[in-house]
């Protein structure tokens, strides 16, 4: 017997997702082919700034080991805000139609590096399994239906004939659950879990574990279309309204809670020593260190840290200051206009293509940043053996406790949140000043960024009335005044 469904000729992933009315309605979607939908530029990136939101608060509730079900509880209200998906009522045709449309519209933009398309890839099928989860009874025997998937169900007979193995698997009785019959490759997790069973090349599966399976298919299927996507993303960027969302879409979130959130300015050569020590993450602080003790830094070592201060706010004449003053400790100022000028103005757009370079965020410098011998770029929680991360976190404000915790992170290869703890002991709550932790542990400018706003807090906690005089002078630069309860108060 087969559980499955017809799909209705020419049926699009959209139009079952929000062209079935009533209670039969199923919204969770395959998006298996893009909707024909016209929109606004406000709807454009309202729509994917949304559940780009939706996708990195994943993200971080990933990273900071929240287990299914407490992501799933953290997650829900979060969906219910700024992507829901009624089933029925006034909203279900609205809310579908936002779903899908953010959808395709991020998996152009993320179809741009292999980099984005695996972050992209694995946040939406978190996202896609978190909504199976809330099909309940019926709904997901509807769903696949609806969805054109189909399984093999066992009969009850070849079912009590294997009690003894089925049994096994997860505890379940033979005769408690309906099993299904899949391909081996398809259940891999599964019987790598000892919840299913394997006989013949085909996993023998109860009916509960079949979300496994239809996410791990949502998942290859997702896959292959972002890597058919990538060749069309220039020819949409190529609308001077659209390219700067889809060419900056990792940074956008980023980028806009910086310039909501708090008013920290850009750095200044002279400012990057204390700054290092006061508010870079690790891997910037050895990248720093390096350069100060040997004067020079590799290739990878020179990007990676080149982007990060480019996106701290270091202007291009400045980073050209700040590295020669460096190289030429061992180098004339001719050796180094010649063989390294050129790939700083190359990573500020000004040479070769011209095209501007985004700061490597953490999965990257986890994946594919691993330094070689002489080399001190990457991730030193993923990168430096137990031995050498004691010896650098020895050399930091964190107490004996606290880096054990953070070490003890990084061997269970939690690489992220051994950072996110690291940030979080480096900025304790003190003055009533608590630190935001938005983006930590994802990128290395999310971190700078939240130091320097906790920094700039502490400072305002501690000396109201030398946080009062700098705001004067900032605004005094844009003809602003400073008003009796310390905010800024633009002229007409």
């Amino acid at each position: 017997m087969l559980l499955s469904g017809s799909r209705r000729p020419g049926a699009s992933s959209a139009s079952r997702a929000f062209g079935d009315a009533g209670p039969a309605r199923i919204t969770v979607s395959l998006y298996e082919a893009p909707p024909r939908e016209e929109l606004t530029l406000d709807e454009f990136e309202v729509f994917a700034v949304d559940r780009l939101r939706v996708l990195r608060t994943i993200d971080t509730l990933r990273q900071k080991g929240f287990k299914t079900n407490e992501l799933d509880n953290e997650l829900a209200p979060i969906l219910r805000r700024l992507l829901p998906l009624a089933a029925a009522g006034p909203n279900a045709d609205t809310d579908a139609r936002k779903d899908e449309v953010s959808h395709f519209i991020l998996r152009l933009a993320y179809s741009r590096t292999e980099e984005l398309r695996r972050w992209f890839l694995s946040q939406e099928c978190r996202l896609f399994q978190h909504r199976l989860s809330t099909l309940q009874g019926s709904a997901f025997a509807r769903f696949l239906e609806a969805r054109g998937m189909a399984f093999e169900e066992v009969p009850a007979s070849e079912a009590d004939a294997r009690s003894a193995a089925l049994a096994r698997c997860g505890g379940i009785a033979a005769g408690a659950t309906t099993w299904y019959r899949v391909p081996f490759l398809e259940a891999i997790d599964l019987v790598g879990r000892r919840e299913a069973y394997l006989e013949k090349g085909k996993a023998y599966v109860p009916q509960a574990k079949l979300h496994a399976i239809v996410v791990a298919r949502f998942r290859a299927a997702l896959s292959r279309s972002l890597a058919r996507a990538s060749p069309s993303l220039a020819a949409a960027a190529a609308d001077p309204r659209l390219a700067p969302l889809l060419t900056n879409v990792e940074r956008h979130d980023l980028e806009k809670r910086s310039a909501e959130d708090d008013d920290v300015e850009g750095i200044t050569p002279e400012q990057i020593d204390a700054l290092a020590d006061q508010s870079m993450p690790l891997c910037m602080q050895q990248l720093h260190v390096a350069l100060k003790r040997d004067h020079k830094l590799k290739h990878w070592g020179r990007q990676q840290y080149g982007l990060f201060l480019k996106a701290a706010g270091l202007t291009l004449e400045d980073q050209l200051r700040f590295f020669q003053t460096e190289f030429t400790k061992i180098m004339t100022p001719e050796q180094f206009s010649k063989e390294y000028a050129y790939n700083i103005r190359h990573r500020y757009g000004k040479e070769g293509k011209r095209t501007e370079y985004s700061p490597y965020g953490c999965f990257k410098l986890v994946m594919d940043m691993a330094p070689g011998p002489g080399e001190y770029h990457g991730c030193p929680y993923k990168h430096f053996d137990a031995d050498h991360l004691a010896a650098v976190l020895s050399k930091t404000t964190l107490d004996a406790g606290q880096q054990t915790a953070v070490l003890s992170k990084a061997k269970e290869r939690n690489y992220q949140i051994a950072c996110q703890r690291h940030f979080e002991y480096a900025h304790p709550k003190e003055h009533g000043v608590v630190a935001r932790l938005d983006g930590v542990g994802n990128h290395p400018n999310a971190y700078f960024k939240a130091s320097r706003v906790y920094h700039q807090e502490l400072t305002a906690a501690k000396d109201p009335e030398a946080a009062k005089k700098l705001l004067e002078a900032k605004a005094a630069k844009t003809g602003a005044t400073v008003g009796a309860a310390g905010d800024v108060v633009l002229a007409n």
